[in-house]
């Protein structure tokens, strides 16, 4: 990075300025659902609106270095046999490829359980571990979601 010196009175100083930082500036953008797809049964919880399954970005000199994911959404029934099965489908862009950390990845299921949560970069999709269920479901259950992926 070329960074210029800047000193007072400097003619087109603040234009220096922001191109000296503009490599280092942090966006985090808004909580969207933009471009999500449900799939295998899964959707979006509909009975607390504001707090449906969403996700953010942030970004470093407009390099990709975390997707957060938060909110809600319903699974079909289950059962610990589907073993890891797909929720929904995201934008491609909001996945890099060299994963490094994945913080929170455990999901709280309305009967109490806790099952892994992960990511298949291929397709862009959010998975859930349902090998660890200790009770299984045969009508929709709610799914709370806190997952960050870094890189």
């Amino acid at each position: 990075m070329t960074l210029t010196k800047i000193f007072s009175g400097m003619e087109l100083g603040p234009e220096a300025i922001d191109a000296n930082f503009k490599d280092n500036l942090l966006e985090i953008s808004a909580w969207t659902d933009a471009g999500m797809t449900y799939i295998n049964g899964y959707s979006q919880h509909t009975i607390d609106m504001p707090n449906t399954l969403k996700y953010r970005t942030i970004k470093l000199g407009g390099v990709l270095i975390e997707t957060q994911f938060g909110g809600f959404f319903d699974a079909p029934a289950l059962k610990s046999t589907q073993g890891v099965v797909e929720v929904c489908k995201f934008p491609t862009e909001i996945f890099r490829s060299g994963l490094t950390l994945i913080f929170n990845k455990n999901c709280y299921i309305s009967t109490g359980q806790y099952v892994m949560f992960g990511t298949n970069s291929d397709d862009s999709a959010l998975t859930i571990n349902l090998w660890g269920l200790t009770k299984e479901f045969t009508t929709r259950a709610m799914v709370q979601t806190n997952l960050c992926l870094s890189w």
